[in-house]
C-alpha cells in the first residue's frame, strides 16, 4: 500500500504527484508526477501514472513545480553591509559599501554567508553565483569561511573570488584637476597577479566539487580595476580548470570612457584582444556597451548577466537586453548585491526582465515573453555559470526544484499559469524548495539553518562594526569632478 505523506514533507525518494509543471519549454504549463531519486529528477510522467510500491508519495495537486532559480550574480559579504548605503551612482555609492567590508573577522564572513542562505533558499533559489571580494587582500583563511558558509545552507555555489590589482586612480578616467585640494590615493591589493591567481588555485584544489555542490570559479572585480597580466593569467587559470571567469564589465558611463583612457578602444575589444572571451566568461552587467560588442560577445560564446535592479538603484543605465538577445547572446539573470540592490529576489529579477525592456513603439510582437524572462533566471543562469544539470525541469537532471502554492491570489482565477507567476505576486515564497532533492526551505523558512540565531548574530556584528566604520569620504570630490566632467564631455560629442 502506497504511504501518502503531507505536502510539506520531504522524506528521501519521493513521487511528487500532479503537479502544475512550468517547465519553461514548448511543452507549455502541464500536470505530471515528478520522480525523485538520488538527487536527481528520475522521471516527469503523465499524472496517473502507476507508481512503483515503495514511493514515497506527495500530493503536489496544489502545487506549481518551478526549475530553481539560479542567482548568477552575487555578492556574499554585503549581506552585512545592508542598508548602509546611499541612493548614489556607483561610484560614490561604493565609498560606503566597500568601507563595511574592510578587514572582517572570519566569523563575520562566514555568517554574511549564512545570512545570505537563509534569504536566497526562502525565495526559491537554488544555486548562486558568489562574486565574493575579500578586503583588503585574499585569505585562504577568509575564503574558506566563505565555503563553509555556503556549504552549511545546502545550495548549490560558484564562487568566484574577486582578484584586482590596479590602483584606484588608474581605475577611473580621472584627469589631474579631479584630484584638486586631495591626495592621490594609492588602494590596491597589494598582491601581485602571481599571487593571487596562485590564491584562487588553492583554493579551487581544496573546495572545487565538495558535496557535488561546491564549484570555484574566478572573479576579475573588472578589466579596469585589472592590469593585462592578471587579465591573462585569470583567463589562462579559466582555460586550464574550465571554471568561470566572472567580471564586472561597462557598469557605468564612466567604466567606458576609462576603457577609451586606459586602451584607447573599446573594452569588449579589448578582452578579444586578450583571449579572455570564451563560452566560460560572464560579463556582469554589459550596459555601456561599443556598436558592435554583442556579435563579438556572441561570436566568443560569452554570457552576458543582466542585473536590472541594481542598475535601476544604482541609476548605471539600462542594458541592451533586447539587442544582446537578437544578436545571439546567453544572457543570465542576476540580482547583485545586498546594498546596492537592498534584496536578493530572483522572482522580483525576472519580473523586472520581462517588463524594463518593452518598447513604447513596439506592438508587442518583440516583448520578452513571462517563458522567456523565467528562462533567463533558470537554464541560462544556470548554463552562463556553468551547472548545465540545474535550472530545468528534465529527466536526469539535478532535482533543484520551487513548489509554489496554486492556493494564493496571484492564481484566483487560474488562466495562465506561468504568466500569472513571473508577473503576479512576485513576495510569495516557495512552499517547498529542494536542492539535489533536499529540502532546504519550506513554507517559507530555511531548514537546514537556525534562522533566529544567524539573525540574531548577524545584528549583533554589524551593530558593533558600524560604531567603527568610516568610508573614504576624500575620495567623494575627485569622483563627483570627474562625473561631472565626463558627463560634459559626452554631452558636447553627441551634439
Amino acid at each position: 500500500m502506497h504511504r501518502i505523506v503531507r505536502k510539506d514533507l520531504i522524506i528521501g525518494s519521493t513521487l511528487y504527484h500532479n503537479a502544475l509543471c512550468l517547465a519553461g519549454d514548448a511543452t507549455g504549463p502541464h500536470r505530471a508526477d515528478l520522480r525523485i531519486e538520488g538527487g536527481r529528477i528520475a522521471a516527469i510522467t503523465p499524472t496517473g501514472a502507476e507508481p512503483k510500491p515503495d514511493d514515497i508519495i506527495v500530493d503536489a495537486s496544489r502545487f506549481l513545480a518551478v526549475p530553481g532559480f539560479v542567482n548568477a550574480h552575487f555578492h556574499s559579504p554585503d549581506t552585512l553591509s545592508r542598508g548602509n548605503s546611499p541612493d548614489r551612482p556607483l561610484e560614490l555609492w561604493s565609498l560606503s559599501s566597500s568601507a563595511s567590508r574592510q578587514s572582517r573577522s572570519m566569523r563575520e564572513i562566514e555568517v554574511a554567508t549564512l545570512l545570505a542562505g537563509v534569504e536566497l533558499a526562502r525565495g526559491g533559489v537554488t544555486a548562486v553565483l558568489d562574486h565574493v571580494r575579500i578586503s583588503p587582500d585574499l585569505s585562504a583563511d577568509a575564503l574558506d569561511a566563505v565555503a563553509r558558509g555556503w556549504l552549511a545552507t545546502g545550495l548549490r555555489v560558484v564562487i568566484a573570488p574577486v582578484v584586482a590589482d590596479r590602483p584606484v586612480a588608474e581605475t577611473l578616467p580621472f584627469e589631474t584637476g579631479d584630484w584638486h585640494g586631495c591626495d592621490v590615493p594609492d588602494v590596491h591589493s597589494g598582491l601581485s597577479a602571481n599571487v593571487q591567481i596562485a590564491s584562487v588555485a588553492d583554493f579551487h584544489s581544496r573546495w572545487h566539487g565538495r558535496e557535488g555542490r561546491i564549484s570555484v570559479g574566478i572573479g576579475p572585480s573588472g578589466p579596469q580595476r585589472c592590469s593585462d597580466e592578471l587579465l591573462v593569467a585569470a583567463a589562462e587559470f579559466s582555460s586550464r580548470t574550465g571554471c568561470i571567469f566572472h567580471s564586472h564589465v561597462l557598469e557605468t558611463h564612466l567604466q567606458r570612457a576609462a576603457a577609451l583612457k586606459l586602451y584607447g578602444g573599446g573594452m569588449i575589444s579589448h578582452l578579444r584582444a586578450l583571449e579572455c572571451l570564451s563560452p566560460r566568461t560572464n560579463l556582469v552587467h554589459a550596459i555601456w556597451l561599443e556598436p558592435d560588442d554583442p556579435e563579438i560577445i556572441a561570436d566568443a560564446g560569452a554570457a552576458v548577466v543582466h542585473n536590472p535592479v541594481s542598475n535601476a538603484r544604482l541609476g548605471s543605465g539600462k542594458c541592451d537586453l533586447n539587442r544582446l538577445l537578437a544578436a545571439g547572446v546567453r544572457v543570465g539573470l542576476g540580482t547583485d548585491s545586498p546594498c546596492c540592490n537592498d534584496g536578493c529576489s530572483m522572482a522580483e529579477t525576472v519580473k523586472w526582465a520581462a517588463l524594463v525592456h518593452r518598447d513604447w513603439q513596439d506592438d508587442g510582437s518583440g516583448w520578452l515573453t513571462p517563458t522567456a524572462a523565467l528562462n533567463l533566471g533558470t537554464q541560462v543562469s544556470a548554463d552562463a555559470i556553468g551547472l548545465s544539470e540545474t535550472g530545468r525541469l528534465r529527466p536526469g537532471n539535478l532535482a533543484d526544484i520551487n513548489f509554489f502554492s496554486l492556493d494564493a491570489p496571484a492564481y484566483v482565477p487560474l488562466r495562465d499559469p506561468i504568466r500569472q507567476f513571473v508577473l503576479g505576486d512576485t513576495s510569495a515564497a516557495p512552499e517547498l524548495v529542494l536542492v539535489g532533492g533536499r529540502a532546504v526551505a519550506a513554507k517559507g523558512r530555511a531548514m537546514l539553518l537556525n534562522e533566529q540565531e544567524i539573525w540574531s548574530e548577524a545584528c549583533d556584528l554589524a551593530t558593533r562594526r558600524d560604531r567603527t566604520e568610516e568610508a573614504p569620504a576624500a575620495l567623494g570630490g575627485p569622483i563627483a569632478r570627474m562625473r561631472r566632467r565626463v558627463s560634459a564631455e559626452e554631452a558636447r560629442q553627441c551634439h
